[in-house]
C-alpha cells in the first residue's frame, strides 16, 4: 500500500473518531447518519486493501460510546451491540440471501420500525425497576435512573420476577421537540439539531426536574439478560413486552420472504411522517430466538439483524434572500428565505443559517440554486449551493456589519461565532426583551402579550422595561379593542408581579445564558443584587450551574451602566432585588443537606424548600462540606459516595422531619 493511501486511511480514521465523539458523548453531531456511514464505508473499503499486520486498531471495530468522564456507571449483564446498516434495497436483499445461504433455508423474519432515539437498558429484579443505564460502550452503561423514574410511560413494577434487562429507545415526540426548540430559541439557547440529540442530552441532565420538562418517552423492543424467559420468537417477545406494560411501537410484520420485508420497508419509508415520533429506518431480525443464538455476533453487531436505513430526502430550490433576526439579547441570526418546496412531509420556505461563518462556508449568492434536507427529518438545512447553476454576476450574501434594525455596529461574542447588537434600546431587542420579562416563568404578567407590547411600543407608551410599571392606564383604556376592564386587569397583574422573588426578577432581566434554574442558584447564593454585583468571576463560577461562560456574561451585563440604571429604576418601582425566603425557624441553621432517591411524603423541590425555610442550605454534591444526606427509595450514586465520608450523616426522610421538629 502506498503512502498516499495510508494517509487517506489515517485521515478517515481521525475524522470518524471525531464524529463518534460528537455523536455519542457530546450528542452534537455535525453530519447526518447517512454522511457518517458513507465515511465508514470509504474507510472499510480502503482498510480491506491493507495487510493484516498493517491494519492496527480501527474505529470501525469499536462500538460507539456515550460514556462521559467521571459519570457513574454499571456494567450490563449482557452486552449491548450496535446494528449493521444497509442503505439500499439491493444491500438488504443481499443480506437476506447471505442469511438464507448460511442457514440452508429462508428464515422467518420480523420487520420493526427503527426508532431514532437514544438506547436505554432497564434492569428489573423481583419485579421492581432497579436501575437504568445508557448503552455506554456496549459493556458498561451510564446511570440515568433518576430521570427514567420521571417517565410515566415506563413501568416501575412488572409481573416478571426474575432478573431481566429490557432494551429500548428514549425519544422526544416531534411536536414536543419543535416546542422545545422554539423555547430554546426564544431564550437564545442553541437549538437541538434533531429529536435524537435532544433525547440524548435530556436523559443525562443532572436535574431530574429539568429532564421532566423535556417530555421524554420510550419504546421498547428487546431484552438483554433474561435467563428463564420462556419465549421462542421475537414476535412473541414484542407481545410480552406490551403485556408487561412497556410501550411498544405496535408496528411490525412477520415476514416469510424478502418481498414481504421490502413491502414493509417501502410502506414505512413513505408513511414515516405520519408517526408522532421519528423513525430512520426498519430493523429486520431473525424471528426465531434460538436461531439468533446460533447465528451469534461479530465484534460489534448481531449477525441475525440488520438496519435498513431510509435515505434523507434532498430537494433543490432557490435562495430568494437572507433576512436577519435580532433576538432579545441582541444575537443576530441569518435566515434563508427559499422558494417553497415540499420535502420530508411538509412545505419548507425558510432555513436557519446559524451565523456568519455558515454563510461563508456555503459561499451563498442571491438567487442560488441550493440543495436542502431536513436535519433529522425535522429542521430545514441548506446542504450546499450549486455553483454550476449560479446566475452570471450573482451577488454574494454578506453578513451585515450593522444591526438591521437600529444600525448599531455589531460585535462578535467571546467565542467568535455569534454577532450581537450591543444597543440595549434596539427596538427589535426591546420587543422580545419585554415579552421575555412578562413571560410566565419570569414576572408572569398576564395580559401583556406580543400584540399589546407591539402596540405600546408603536404608541410610545413604553420605551423600556421600567416603563411597564409607569403605564398610563387611562390612556391605555382608550386604545382600540382594549377598554377600562382590560386596563384594570393589566394593572392588577403588573402590581402582582412586584411580589415575585429576586430569582424571578433576575431571570426576567434576560441576561445571556442565565435561565430560570441558574437565576435561582444565583439568588440563593448571593441573596441580593448588590452582593451579585461585586462578585468576581471566580466566586461566580463556584455557584451551582454557573461556569466561566455564564460568569463572563454576568460581569459583562452588570458592567454596562445602562443595565445598572435599569436595575435601579426597577428597584425604585418596588421590584425585589433581594432573595426572600420565608423562615419558619432556625432549627437547621448552619447545616448543609443533599437529597437522593424518591421520598415518601414530599417531592424533592418541596422538601428542599422546607429545609431552606428552617435555615438549612442545599448543596449540589457529596463532599466534606455536606452534613446530611437524606436518602429515599432507590438512591443514586450519592449514597455510595457519602458512605465513604465519616463527616456525612445519612438520614431518612422521617429523621429529617424529626430534626425540623
Amino acid at each position: 500500500m502506498n503512502d498516499e493511501l495510508k494517509r487517506e486511511i489515517q485521515r478517515l480514521r481521525a475524522e470518524i473518531e471525531r464524529h463518534n465523539l460528537l455523536y455519542y458523548e457530546l450528542a452534537n453531531p455535525s453530519i447526518s447518519d447517512f454522511e457518517y456511514d458513507q465515511l465508514a464505508r470509504q474507510l472499510k473499503e480502503l482498510e480491506a486493501l491493507m495487510e493484516a499486520d498493517e491494519r492496527g486498531e480501527s474505529p470501525l471495530d469499536k462500538v460507539g460510546s456515550d460514556l462521559r468522564p467521571g459519570a457513574e456507571t454499571i456494567p450490563h449483564l449482557q452486552r449491548m451491540y450496535s446494528l449493521d446498516n444497509s442503505y439500499s434495497t439491493e444491500e438488504l436483499e443481499q443480506w437476506c440471501a447471505k442469511l438464507a445461504s448460511e442457514l440452508g433455508f429462508f428464515p422467518t423474519l420480523t420487520a420493526e420500525l427503527k426508532i431514532d432515539g437514544f438506547s436505554i437498558n432497564l434492569y428489573y429484579e423481583n419485579g421492581e425497576l432497579g436501575h437504568a443505564t445508557t448503552r455506554g460502550d456496549g459493556i458498561t452503561g451510564e446511570v440515568v435512573t433518576p430521570n427514567i423514574l420521571n417517565l410515566s410511560s415506563i413501568p416501575k413494577k412488572i409481573a416478571h420476577l426474575s432478573p431481566i434487562e429490557i432494551l429500548g429507545e428514549i425519544y422526544i415526540p416531534v411536536a414536543d421537540f419543535l416546542k422545545l426548540n422554539e423555547e430554546r430559541q426564544a431564550n437564545e439557547e442553541k437549538a437541538f439539531a434533531n429529536p435524537r440529540n435532544a433525547a440524548a442530552g435530556s436523559i443525562k441532565l443532572k436535574n431530574p426536574e429539568e429532564a421532566k420538562k423535556r417530555h421524554l418517552n420510550a419504546i421498547f423492543y428487546s431484552i438483554g439478560h433474561s435467563p428463564d424467559l420462556p419465549l421462542q420468537r421475537q414476535s412473541e417477545l414484542l407481545a410480552w413486552l406490551a403485556d408487561q406494560g412497556f410501550p411498544t411501537s405496535g408496528q411490525f410484520r412477520v415476514c416469510a420472504s424478502y418481498n414481504e420485508v421490502r413491502e414493509f420497508c417501502d410502506h414505512w419509508e413513505n408513511e414515516r411522517y405520519s408517526l408522532p415520533y421519528e423513525i430512520d429506518g426498519v430493523v429486520v431480525k431473525v424471528d426465531d430466538l434460538a436461531l439468533q443464538k446460533r447465528l451469534g455476533y461479530t465484534a460489534k453487531s448481531p449477525k441475525w439483524a440488520v438496519a435498513f436505513k431510509f435515505k434523507p430526502e434532498e430537494k433543490e430550490t432557490r435562495l430568494l434572500e437572507v433576512q436577519y433576526q435580532v433576538g432579545r439579547t441582541g444575537a443576530v441570526t441569518p435566515v434563508a428565505i427559499l422558494e417553497p418546496v415540499y420535502i420530508s412531509g411538509s412545505t419548507v420556505s425558510r432555513a436557519t443559517l446559524h451565523n456568519e461563518d455558515e454563510i461563508k462556508r456555503l459561499d451563498l449568492h442571491l438567487n442560488d440554486i441550493v440543495r436542502i434536507i431536513k436535519s433529522g427529518e425535522i429542521i430545514p438545512k441548506i446542504l450546499t449551493a450549486i455553483p454550476a447553476k449560479r446566475e452570471p454576476n450573482a451577488v454574494p450574501v454578506r453578513f451585515p456589519a450593522n444591526c438591521p434594525v437600529c444600525s448599531s455596529q455589531l460585535e462578535r461574542d467571546e467565542e467568535g461565532a455569534i454577532s450581537y447588537c450591543p444597543n440595549a434600546s434596539c427596538p427589535a431587542q426591546l420587543q422580545r426583551r419585554i415579552e421575555h420579562f412578562a413571560s410566565r416563568d419570569a414576572m408572569d404578567i398576564s395580559g401583556l402579550g406580543t400584540s399589546l407590547i407591539a402596540r405600546l411600543l408603536e404608541q410610545n407608551m413604553i420605551a423600556g422595561l421600567a416603563d411597564i410599571y409607569r403605564l398610563d392606564y387611562e390612556a391605555l383604556a382608550q386604545l382600540d379593542r382594549f377598554g377600562e376592564k382590560s386596563a384594570e386587569n393589566l394593572r392588577n397583574s403588573i402590581e402582582a408581579s412586584k411580589a415575585r422573588n429576586f430569582d424571578r426578577v433576575l431571570f426576567a432581566l434576560g441576561i445571556r445564558y442565565v435561565g430560570s434554574v441558574t437565576a435561582r442558584h444565583l439568588a440563593e447564593y448571593f441573596g441580593t443584587v448588590d452582593e451579585l454585583l461585586i462578585a468576581g468571576e471566580e466566586t461566580l463560577a463556584q455557584v451551582p450551574e454557573v461556569g466561566s461562560k455564564i460568569a463572563l456574561s454576568l460581569k459583562a451585563w452588570f458592567g454596562n451602566p445602562l443595565n445598572l440604571k435599569l436595575v435601579e429604576k426597577l428597584r425604585a418601582q418596588g421590584l425585589r432585588f433581594s432573595y426572600e425566603l420565608r423562615r419558619e425557624s432556625e432549627t437547621l441553621a448552619g447545616k448543609t443537606f443533599l437529597l437522593t432517591g424518591s421520598l415518601d411524603n414530599y417531592d424533592r423541590k418541596t422538601m428542599e424548600e422546607l429545609i431552606r425555610r428552617h435555615g438549612g442550605r442545599i448543596v449540589s454534591g457529596v463532599s466534606t462540606s455536606l452534613n446530611y444526606l437524606v436518602v429515599g427509595a432507590k438512591p443514586g450514586s450519592k449514597l455510595a459516595k457519602a458512605q465513604k465520608l465519616p463527616s456525612v450523616k445519612i438520614i431518612s426522610e422521617i429523621e429529617l422531619l424529626e430534626l425540623i421538629g
